[in-house]
């Protein structure tokens, strides 16, 4: 038999290889994704910007138009700046995120082989490598809160080793993540005081937790913030201020109740309980993330609901301690005892931890779906008009390029201006006069046309009638250029001459290249369009001119797809092509109106020898995006499925 200590080194190395294995696979995962720009929220962006101006010696967040610390009492950032000003790219965030995330683990298993043994710590410690929730945080964008799962982690290992110095350090370092971590604080102060622990076990973290609370969500932030972004419109529904959404909820427990254990919330618990097979039920350790987690319920924003986003982060440390002790607790059933060995309980523990994976998402799926963030040409192309923006110019982006523009000082969000108001605010927006240029994605589903099929909506900053109202003011008012676009990505600058235009509308129809004469939904007309091939940066493209006419006053939000179709009649790729760039939408036409559109065809790497383009439209808020048929006289413009034909 081997020593005890050779044992104990041999579950330490595998724990470890577990670790490095989670750390170097979502450090891998992080890359493609930033390379090809997947990425779609503006949270990456806005905390790369923030971390930047700090090494640059300021602290406002153009983006989010309030200074840091308005925005959300993050002094961790303070801390994490100079690893940022050594290797200054967004990447450093991304992968501090997952060193945080996987070194977490490490207290976790520490605990668990102090109070089980050394094969249930390494099966709870891959338990937690694998749990869909944390995946998820990991991959949506950058969160400060992921230091706190470390630190929490932290604290909870040096509480439960009775290291008072260690506890209160984590702590302190938690408490700096974020203004609601007393939400998780304050509660491990009454579980010390029911646990008989001495004094100031207890009193330390709660009164420290209400410090805390008070000063930043009551002095530290509305000072900072100006009311720019108002955060209690998330609880508007309840109350407009603590007080307020307190009285609420104690004056009406059960509508409150009732307001939060809706299908959605059923289901977000499952997901956090059933990937370690509810045993951290088992343990009243779980009542700590009681608070955090009403405070997410009781949210209107229906991602706070789930697991899919970053909301989770500090409720990890909690959920896996609670299971260690919850196994712990399970062990000492007299039937448990007598009917089930430990490798059988391991092998089950393990297949639920697993099939949970799989099934919700969030890590060994991503094993199947990589090709899905592997660069393809538009991404060369984006990267392309990225260089050709002057590192000091003022510019607005779509979320997706946030991100690789973030070491400016003047950075701005193009969903502002299509909301037309700040983030979380009735705020007008108004863009600053320093902004040169504009690089924008008029695909970029989060802003225009996002359909959540969990939550059975559009989430978008869409908003018929006003955002198309607002994108057209912002192009008139500052006379914007075109300086080039490939597919729906437009580079333009401001008082740039550019003979080709997103849209415009036409007294008289010109001379057009090919007729097509084909209607839809007795609502629209395609007349026509022209044709012109070019090579630009290696990226082969035809430029498509469409001519459109309003057959009357009342139309849809129309979009246009297009099928890039091979010889052997399979579909290569399949394009989204918003019509007048959402800008000039089709249920803005007036009716008898002639509308010219431009747009450059980035034709797709696969696209070898001959190929032929169908053309057909839908709306934009059909969440099945079904297709809307062209009629049409011209036996060869549309085919037998509805579809024009795109001659090149």
């Amino acid at each position: 038999m081997r020593p005890l200590k050779e044992k104990t080194v041999l579950a330490d190395i595998c724990a470890w290889t577990l670790i490095c294995g989670y750390v170097l696979f979502f450090c891998y995962i992080s890359f493609l994704r930033y390379r090809s720009f997947d990425f779609g929220d503006m949270d990456l962006g806005v905390y790369s910007q923030m971390i930047w101006n700090i090494t640059q010696g300021s602290l406002y967040s153009s983006i989010m138009g309030v200074n840091i610390l308005g925005h959300h009492a993050h002094f961790i950032l303070f801390l994490i700046a100079p690893v940022y000003l050594l290797f200054q790219s967004p990447l450093t965030l991304l992968f501090l995120q997952t060193l945080s995330l996987g070194l977490a683990a490490y207290p976790i298993y520490l605990i668990a082989k102090r109070e089980l043994n050394k094969k249930l710590a390494l099966a709870l410690l891959f338990s937690y490598l694998v749990y869909p929730a944390l995946g998820y945080v990991n991959l949506y964008e950058f969160h400060v809160t992921v230091f706190a799962t470390l630190f929490l982690s932290l604290m909870f290992y040096c509480f439960i080793k009775e290291d008072f110095r260690g506890f209160v350090l984590f702590m302190i370092l938690s408490l700096l993540c974020q203004e609601n971590m007393p939400l998780i604080i304050i509660p491990v102060g009454a579980y010390a005081f029911f646990a008989k622990r001495p004094k100031r076990w207890a009193l330390v973290p709660v009164l420290s937790g209400l410090i805390w609370f008070w000063a930043t969500v009551y002095k530290v932030m509305p000072y900072f913030n100006r009311d720019t972004i108002q955060f209690f419109r998330i609880y508007g529904h309840l109350g407009d201020s603590i007080p307020e959404i307190a009285r609420s909820v104690l004056s009406n427990p059960i509508g409150a109740a009732s307001g939060i254990m809706t299908r959605m919330d059923i289901f977000y618990l499952l997901s956090l309980s059933v990937p370690v097979c509810f045993l951290c039920l088992l343990d009243l350790r779980i009542l700590i993330i009681l608070p955090v987690l009403m405070q997410h319920l009781f949210s209107a924003r229906l991602w706070e609901h789930t697991i899919f986003y970053h909301y989770t982060a500090e409720m990890l440390p909690v959920i896996f301690i609670s299971t260690i002790y919850g196994i712990k607790r399970f062990f000492t059933v007299d039937f448990v005892k007598n009917n089930i060995r430990q490798g059988m309980f391991i092998g089950l523990f393990l297949t639920v931890a697993v099939t949970s994976s799989i099934c919700f998402g969030g890590g060994l799926d991503l094993l199947a779906n990589r090709k899905d963030i592997t660069r393809d040409i538009l991404d060369c192309q984006k990267e392309r008009f990225i260089g050709m923006v002057p590192e000091d110019a003022g510019v607005v982006a779509t979320f997706e390029f946030l991100p690789k523009l973030s070491r400016r000082k003047h950075l701005y969000s193009f969903h502002h201006i299509v909301d037309g108001a700040y983030t979380l605010s009735d705020r007008p927006y108004s863009l600053p006069e320093n902004t040169e240029y504009a690089l924008l994605d008029f695909n970029d589903s989060l802003t225009f046309d996002r359909f959540h099929p969990y939550f059975g909506c559009f989430i978008d900053f869409y908003d018929r009638g006003v955002s198309d109202a607002n994108m057209r003011n912002f192009l008139k008012e500052s006379d914007w250029g075109i300086i080039e676009s490939a597919g729906s990505i437009v580079l333009l600058k401001k008082g740039h001459s550019s003979r080709h235009k997103l849209f415009q509308t036409l007294s008289r129809l010109p001379r057009i290249s090919n007729h097509v004469g084909a209607t839809a939904a007795g609502e629209v007309e395609l007349i026509g369009y022209d044709v012109d091939r070019m090579d630009k940066q290696g990226a082969e493209q035809v430029k498509l001119t469409f001519f459109w006419k309003a057959l009357n006053n009342d139309r849809g939000d129309y979009g246009c797809f297009l099928y890039i179709i091979g010889k052997d009649g399979c579909i290569i790729s399949e394009i989204i092509k918003p019509i007048c760039y959402r800008v000039y939408p089709s249920y803005a036409w007036r009716e008898g109106e002639i509308v010219k559109e431009d747009y450059n065809l980035i034709l797709p790497q696969e696209v070898k020898g001959g190929y032929i383009i169908r053309m057909g439209l839908f709306e934009y808020k059909d969440k099945d995006k079904r297709v809307l048929r062209f009629d049409s006289l011209s036996s060869d413009a549309v085919d037998d499925k509805g579809l024009v034909s795109i001659k090149i």
